[in-house]
């Protein structure tokens, strides 16, 4: 099994920002020597922007193009692409980079990022990750990165979500996406059924793991105020081993670590434990 560990050190295209220092930790920590003692073997990338930018899509963009290219040379290689990322815009830039017909979406996250530029509040870009990657906005900003097509809403699975604003809640309502919502640390609905339900969809995925899907007990580092209530480092496990039981898992990715508001490198351990398994699970396949 061979692995590309990619290194995203931005949050939204921005390398000031908290998260962006997420990835190097992870390396500075011992990513590669972790999935290497795993019989896998590794190549490190990262991703540079190489230019000043105007604004967040902008310099989202820009990453973008660059994640894209990376991850196609990944899997024309061989290797499962695995992207360490400050935050979950990386979502577009992992999608173009291959032919995703036929692939679904596990997105394990507190928040639904399913917001649009019409009903955010905040207007934070990210925030409208899953809406990009389903097809509901910012159509041409994606098609400049690479291989658009939206995925399917019931080729989407969303776990972990707990933080809704009301417009995003009412907007995942009228959709097809399936979501399992968390509630004082405990799925509100059955996780393997779910898995179960995608696969009757697609043969394979893109896992996209963003870090406040955890209870902040486990992951208080993160770049969002943590949201109480959620995954365990066993649930964590548990779901990932149940995707990897039933899809093949084209690409991954890890995002919103932020070293800065890490508590006794509790989140760093939690970040290489979901780096590690997911070696194990690719070496099983």
């Amino acid at each position: 099994m061979q692995v590309c560990l990619i290194q995203v050190p931005y949050m939204i295209g921005d390398e000031h920002q908290g998260g962006s220092k997420g990835p190097q930790r992870y390396v500075q920590a011992g990513a590669e020597k972790l999935l290497a003692g795993r019989g896998v073997a590794v190549t490190v990338e990262r991703i540079e922007r190489g230019k000043p930018f105007r604004d967040s899509s902008s310099a989202s963009l820009a990453v973008n193009k660059d994640l894209a290219a990376i991850v196609r040379q990944a899997i024309e290689a061989g290797q499962l692409p695995l992207v360490l990322a400050g935050s979950c815009d990386v979502g577009m830039g992992i999608l173009s980079g291959f032919d995703h017909a036929g692939c679904g979406v596990v997105w394990i996250d507190a928040h639904g990022d399913f917001n649009t530029p019409e009903s955010t509040i905040s207007g934070f870009f990210a925030g409208m990750s899953v809406a990009v990657i389903t097809g509901h906005c910012y159509q041409n900003l994606w098609a400049q990165i690479g291989n658009s097509a939206p995925i399917p809403e019931a080729a989407t699975l969303m776990l972990g979500v707990r933080d809704l604003d009301a417009a995003e809640h009412e907007r995942l309502a009228r959709s097809a996406i399936q979501v399992v919502k968390w509630h004082e640390g405990k799925p509100q609905a059955d996780v393997p059924a779910s898995l179960d339900e995608l696969a009757k969809q697609v043969p394979e995925v893109y896992l996209h793991v963003d870090l406040d899907a955890f209870d902040p007990q486990v992951a208080p580092g993160i770049v969002d105020s943590p949201v109480p209530g959620g995954l365990s480092l066993q649930d964590m496990e548990e779901a990932i081993r149940a995707v990897a039981a039933r899809f093949r898992i084209r690409a991954a990715a890890l995002t919103t670590y932020n070293p800065d508001l890490d508590q006794n490198d509790k989140t760093l351990r939690a970040g290489l434990r979901i780096i590690e398994l997911l070696a194990e699970c690719a070496s099983e396949k």
